[in-house]
Formats: C-alpha cells, structure tokens, sequence
C-alpha cells in the first residue's frame, strides 16, 4: 500500500513539472519592497530581468496584461509581499555582518547568534561529538535535528555523521563567507513549507549570483597566546549582464586554514590541574595498579610519568599513589583546519520572461583533532570494554592479580577529510493571465552528496596489550616495553556517505484575485526526494573501538500550498499544508495558521499556529550497530546502541506570536515569544536509571524508542537605532534570547533543563543557559567604519556534580575598516578584546579533562585578525 502511495504521489509531481506550473526554490525574506522575486533568487536585489523594469505591465505574446509584481519572495511563504514584516520574524544578516563580528567562518558566525542557544556541536569537539569535522546549528536549543538548513532555498545532504551518532545536520563548514550574499534565519516552525527538520526554525543561506567584476579577498591572523594562526583567501568574479547580455556566470574560489590550539596554550588548561577550583581534581592522564589498598603507581613510572597523589585524582580519588603525565598537548580545544571550496552559478535568459540556471559547487575539508593521550583500563577516563569474540565485554587487564590502568604517551588523533559536492538546475519564469493573477513559477532538481572518512589514530590493539600483561608481574611490568611493543597503537578507520536528490516545484501568485479589502495570494508546491544514508562499520580490534553501521534510503513525496486572504485592510489570515509521505512510514498532514495586523505603518502584529512533525532520521531507523560513551553524572559510561525502524514521527505544536515596531526611519523593536510542544520524543529509555541500577556493568545496550515528551518556550527581541550626526552614523542593534522553559522527563521525572547543565545526561548533552545576546555600536564616517560587538552569554546552575554554578560570559569583538583607497578596503580587528576566558563548569572535567561546556564557548583568547578587499 505505501509502494502505491508513493507512486501516485510521483505521478502528480511529473504531471505538474510537464506543465510547468511550478516554481522550485523556497524563497527568500528581505525588505526591499519593488524588487521582484526572480531578482531576489539571483541573489542580486535589482529589477527583475523577466519583467521590463521601465514599465509597470506589459503585454505578453497571448495579449494579456503581465504586471510586474511589487514586493519580494519570503522565507517561511510561497507568496511574495511587499510588507515589511509578514506574518513571523525574519532575521537577516549579509556578509558584512559576518565581518564585522569577527566571525573568520560562517560556522563560528552562526553559532555564536542568539537563536543558537544551545545543543549546538562542531568542529572543535571532543567525546560527545561522533561527526568530528562536522558544524551545525541548532535554533531555541533543540538539538541540530530539529534545524532546517537550506542554500538559495533548497536542500542539500546533510553530513555524513550524526551529531552524537543520532542527529543529522547540514555541515556549515562547508559554505564560506564570500559566497554569502546573506543570511535569513526563521525563528519559528515552518513544516507547513519544508516539511520534517523545521521544527525549531530554518536557517536559507543565500549566496551571490548575477556578480560581475573581479574581487579579491584576504586575512591573516593569530592568538596572541599561541595557536590559532589563520589564513583566509577567496576570490569572486563573474561576466555577464543578464539584462543586456542574457547571461550571467559567477565564480568563487575561497581557502581557509586554522593551525589550531592545545590545552597546553591556555594557562587555565596547561597543567589539566583543577583541584583548586571548588569541585575540580588534578585531572592529568594516571596510570596504576588497583590493589586490595586502593591505587599504586607503577615501578617505575615510564619515562614520561611522575608519581602523584590518588586522593584528588580525577580517575581515583581515593587515597593512594598513581603514576601521572600531562596530557594538554595532547588534546584540542579548536582542531587543526583546511577548508577549500568553488562554486560556478550561471543564468541564461532564454526570454524576457523565463531564465534558466546552473549550480555546481563543491568543497574539500580536513580536519585533525587530539582527544588526548590513548589508555585503557576500567579506571581510565572512559571505562574501557572490546570486542572478546563473544560480544562487548570489560577490558581490564590483570597484572598479579591487579587491575592496570594505563596511559601511553602517544597523542589520538581524529583525522577526517569530508567532501561535499552539490548540483542543481532549473528554470524559472512568470506569466500573467485575464482572471487568475500573475505568477512566477520554477521548476529545478538537484543533487548533493556528503562523504566523510575518519582515521583515528594511536588506538590500542586489545590483544597485544593482553598478551604482554598476562606474561609480567608487578616487579617485571615495564611501562618503556609496553611503549614499544610492535603493534601495540594502530589506527582505526571509518567513512559515511549520505546523498540527497531533489525534485522541486512550486507556483505562487499575490494578486489571485481581488476582495474589498485587498488581494488574495496563493502559492502552490511540490517536492519529491530520495535519501540514502550509508556507515561502513569501523574496526573492532581496539580497544574502545570507534564503529557505526548505517545503511537505509527512502523516498518522500510531498505536496504544499498556501493561501493569504485579507479580513480587513488591516487584518491578513494565511493557511498553509503540507503533506509528506514517507516510504517507511507513511503520510503526515501539517497545517498552519496565521494572522498579521497592521493597524499603523510603524507596527505590526503577527500570531501564527503550526502543527507538524519530524521524520525518523535514516540513522535511527536503520542503525544495525553504533559504540559510543557519555557522561551520566560523575562519571562517562559506555553505550551500544541499534536504530528502529518501527519508529513512529515526533508531532510538534508550534505557538508564536509577536510584534514589529518601527517608530522612525531608523528604529526598529521586535519582540516574539514561542512555544514548542513535541511528543512521542525519539531517543533511548534513560540510561541513568540503567547505571544506577546496574552501576557494574560494562556497556549498555540501548534502543530507539519514541519515548516521551519536550516542551520549550521562550522569549526573542531585536532592536535596532540609527543615528545621523555630522561626525557619522551610529547604528545600535541586539539581538537577544530567553529561554524560559526546557521541559522533558528525566528518569520518568519531569524536569526543566533550562538554566542548568542537567542536559548533560540526555541526548542534548550541554548546558542551557537561559539568556544569550548580541549587541553591536556602528559608527560610520566617510571612508571609516567601526563596529565593537558584545557577545553575552548567561549564567546556569551546575547540578550534574558538586561545584559552583557557571557564571555568565561576555566577551567583545573590535573590528575597523577603511575604503579610503581606490578599489580597496583594509580592515584589522580583534576578538576576544578583554581576554576572557570561558567560565568554569567543573563537570566537563569527567568529559574531556577539560573545563568549560565546549557546545556554548571556545578557548581562543585575544585573536587578532588583518585583512584586505581588493575589487576590479
């Protein structure tokens, strides 16, 4: 039945692509009232080259009128408005943005915005991440799952690995900043238009089309406590005037490079000694026999340890001796980084009212990250288990009867190349007729591919280990030998694959036809996809072996629409559908409701109801094996874990209501408030109540179920001042959230995680503090501009271990720019200006040995940047 569902469901689509009566990209949202749509989807905000910019209307080759629509294509609507604020918020950030914060990616830009205010992983971390490489973001803390990415309005695959082995993402590491033309984020569900993943929100990625010229662009810059040197080097060009030469080609090359920081560069982490910080530990790699006295160094150490206290030791604290190392060069806080990306769009008018287009881009990225020195035993840091023959079982080897501990002085690193490739081509056009308005219809496919291969090196071989120590003693066991045994450290390899192929199509019209108080719109949609998701499992020779295995596809149909209807002049009522249909599990209708009201220019109102859903990601339904650990309190444990593919969709209920106020000119207030209702959660039974019931066991077998509930609301505003004076212009904005509830059972409990680190021990794995702000002064001078920015992130209570609360953290970027020079501006700036470093949570010292939550901070320090725009 499903099979025949599906195939009709393609059937409707092929019928409409034939006709050409749709249009593909799912739009944008910028307030430029008078530009046309198929402008905006060239990434250029100038006249519409379908539509004669001298006239209002032509006659088209059937005679009838075709009027040239004012106002521009929406993120989150099929129906182009000319309204400045429509019927949710829309924030919009360009490249200069990104600059001027001092972002040097567009990753560390969108992670460091108020809407990702927690549950967002990437490059840099340690443990909890099993898509090392990888970067996303989440919106309103939900994990990156419940995130819809889009580039110029269409999907792309996403990485190749989940997020903590579950949540699958698009990689932002992929897009650098010179291909951006801008950044609209919706902060508000939108399944209604793009189906399962946008449930929190959807961040559309616009890059730069319609270029012409030449531009060249480069920086350098380097922390001024050591690592973190950086090399930043793009080019953008294009030929081509679509209007006049009915063409159009641009081109961007870009390369960054990061050279990376230990913690042996920041003083803080430099000796992993916390014991003088309200509940830390001197948390240097140990090595020991644990005897019926409790833990005894070795005899001797080796030639890189030294015997220390077990009393305040991170993996003992117990009294006795342990034989420790310092480890912090051994372990990242920001990886060793090379990012290379091209990207080729081209336009073609094939008439005055129809264009065709291109898109080919790819990106090759590199990444080496340090998880620290490689060790084993059932007192290391991560309780070590491998693969007996029989099964998962503890790895703890005897010498004379005493369980080892051991620490080599060879640094793991995580090594991943991911390449990314996308393909997309369409057409698009408009046309008018007598009774049934104007339109813009498109139609494109495309094609994306992420593939991703991890080489994890200085892994322990389990049997070379355990065929040295079940031939020594206390006395003979001779740490430099182990060192040196053949074979002793190898390397583990794994690779993840996952591709995406659309077919989109969609059709909108503002002016269907006409009621007293206005015109009524109406957008139509449809997209067919196919998903694959392949995990070739890993190796399971070492011990803590790194293995996954995936391998599922499907295929979804869906079809969408939209209808704007104005009650009064003042009052607009818009619903929206969409219906997926999901080869493994069936169809899913998700509605929405909306209002606007605009009783004054300056203001308006908006309140909007959304009931949608999000699919089982291919990785939980079709997981057949995936090893992984976690931290559960006070300690890390190990997980087994296998995907369902009975699982059933989480439904959401999405609430948002809101206002935009622009007394003047130059002011602009909002304020939002939201509401997320999701249930039949997908996740494992809480392996908390497991642990505390079985404390003993070695690893712990989990399976996806839809388990319970989430509820999160919360409070978003902007604000935004210009001032003109005779020495410049200052322009104020910020932008901040506020997260007032994270509700979800823990335990079988209800509990709130917003404001506390209590996450920790779920499947969102960081801390949720409850405010997070951006504020940033402009002055602008002639040939000057000046931008400080404050980042702000709020305080949350430690209630994972014994510690003190986290404090808040601000910290203040500098940027100057001067155009004084013909054809080029020079800019310096400095991140970090005061030097902050993140604030303590002293349960990330049983993660990573380290000491702040690294899904909410990095541990740069004062950065220092230069760089230079050249344009021909």
């Amino acid at each position: 039945m499903k099979q025949k569902g599906i195939m009709s469901v393609k059937k409707v689509i092929l019928a409409q692509l034939t006709s050409s009566v749709v249009l593909a990209a799912p739009a944008f949202a910028q307030n430029l009232p008078g530009v046309s749509a198929s402008a905006l989807a060239s990434g250029n905000p100038t006249a519409s080259p379908l539509v004669p910019p001298s006239s209002a209307t032509t006659t088209g080759s059937s005679g009838n009128k075709v009027t040239q629509l004012q106002g521009i294509e929406v993120t989150g609507s099929l129906i182009r408005s000319s309204d400045k604020t429509g019927f949710n918020q829309v924030q919009t950030m360009t490249q200069n943005d990104i600059q001027y914060s001092g972002a040097t990616t567009v990753s560390n830009f969108l992670r460091d915005t108020s809407a990702n205010s927690a549950s967002s992983w990437g490059e840099d971390t340690v443990l909890m991440n099993q898509a090392p490489g990888g970067a996303g973001i989440a919106l309103r803390g939900m994990s990156m799952k419940y995130s819809l990415v889009l580039i110029d309005g269409q999907r792309a695959a996403p990485y190749a690995f989940g997020d903590g082995g579950t949540d699958t993402f698009f990689d932002i590491n992929t897009v650098p900043i010179n291909v951006i033309d801008r950044i609209e984020i919706v902060k508000t569900g939108a399944v209604s238009q793009y189906g399962s993943d946008a449930i929190a929100g959807v961040v559309n990625i616009i890059t730069k089309k319609d270029f012409q010229g030449l531009q060249l662009d480069g920086s350098l810059g380097g922390a001024q406590h050591g690592g973190q040197g950086t090399t930043n080097l793009s080019l953008l060009g294009g030929v081509g005037d679509l209007n006049a030469d009915r063409f159009n080609v641009t081109a961007a090359l870009s390369f960054y490079r990061a050279s990376g920081v230990t913690l042996a560069q920041r003083n803080i982490t430099s000796n992993q000694d916390y014991s003088e910080l309200s509940g830390g530990f001197f948390a240097q790699p140990s090595s020991f026999f644990m005897t019926d006295t409790g833990p005894q160094a070795l005899n001797p150490c080796g030639p890189t340890g030294m015997v220390t206290s077990a009393a305040n030791n991170l993996q003992t604290q117990t009294p006795g001796a342990v034989c420790s190392q310092n480890g912090a060069k051994a372990q990242s806080l920001a990886p060793q980084v090379e990012h290379t990306s091209a990207k080729v769009h081209a336009d073609f008018k094939l008439s005055d009212y129809v264009v065709a287009f291109a898109d080919l881009w790819g990106s090759y990225n590199t990444t080496s990250l340090a998880s620290g020195l490689a060790g084993f035993g059932e007192n290391a840091l991560v309780p070590s288990f491998y693969d007996a023959g029989h099964g998962f079982t503890a790895f703890s080897p005897m010498v004379g009867g005493n369980a080892l501990t051991y620490y080599f002085p060879s640094a793991q690193d995580w090594d991943t190349t991911s390449v990314f490739y996308r393909f997309s081509v369409g057409v698009k056009g408009s046309f008018g007729t007598k009774n049934l308005g104007d339109w813009d219809w498109s139609a494109s496919y495309g094609h994306s591919q992420s593939e991703v291969s991890n080489s994890f090196t200085s892994q322990v071989n389990a049997s070379t280990v355990l065929n040295y120590t079940n031939g020594v003693t206390p006395a003979t066991f001779s740490a430099a030998n182990l060192n040196d045994l053949p074979g002793v450290l190898g390397t583990s390899r794994d690779q993840g694959i996952s591709k995406l192929d659309t077919l989109d199509a969609t059709a909108s019209t503002s002016n269907l036809f006409s009621m007293p108080d206005g015109d009524v719109g109406m957008g139509l949609g449809a997209q067919l996809q196919h998903q694959s998701e392949y995990i070739a499992p890993g190796s399971t020779e070492f011990v803590n072996p790194f293995t996954q295995a995936v391998n599922g596809q499907r295929n979804v149909a869906a079809a969408y629409y939209q209808v704007d209807i104005p009650l009064l002049s003042e009052l607009t009522f818009s619903q929206s559908g969409r219906y997926d249909y999901y080869g493994d599990f069936g169809g899913v209708y998700s509605p929405r409701f909306a209002l606007r009201y605009q009783p004054i220019n300056a203001l308006t109102l908006y309140a909007s109801y959304d009931r949608g859903f999000r699919a089982p990601t291919l990785i939980e339904l079709y997981q057949t094996a995936s090893v992984t650990s976690q931290p559960v309190g006070a300690r890390n444990v190990d997980e087994y874990f296998v995907g369902n593919p009975e699982l059933k969709p989480e439904h959401t209920k999405n609430y948002n209501v809101g206002f935009q106020l622009s007394p003047t000119s130059s002011t602009d207030i909002g304020l939002d408030w939201y509401k997320i209702d999701v249930t039949k959660v997908i996740g494992q039974p809480s392996i908390v109540a497991d642990v505390d019931a079985h404390p003993e066991q070695t690893i712990y077998y989990l399976g996806y179920e839809n388990l319970a509930y989430l509820r999160t609301d919360g409070l978003e505003a902007t604000f935004k001042q210009g001032l003109s004076t005779k020495r410049g212009t200052f322009t104020l904005s910020t932008d901040l959230a506020y997260v007032r509830h994270f509700n979800m059972p823990i335990n079988g409990i209800a509990a709130d995680l917003a404001g506390n680190n209590d996450a920790n021990d779920t499947v969102f794995g960081g801390a949720f503090p409850r405010w997070k702000g951006n504020t940033s002064l402009t002055w602008a001078d002639r040939d000057w501009t000046t931008t400080l920015t404050w980042q702000f992130t709020g305080p949350y209570a430690q209630v994972i271990v014994a510690g003190p609360n986290v404090a808040s953290y601000s910290q203040l970027n500098l940027l100057v720019s001067y155009s004084g020079f013909k054809h080029w501006k020079l800019y310096a700036g400095i991140n970090n200006l005061l030097d902050h470093a993140p604030p303590y949570d002293a349960s990330w010292t049983y993660v990573n040995r380290g000491y702040f939550d690294p899904s909410l901070y990095s541990y740069i320090g004062r950065y220092f940047q230069v760089g230079a725009t050249y344009k021909f």
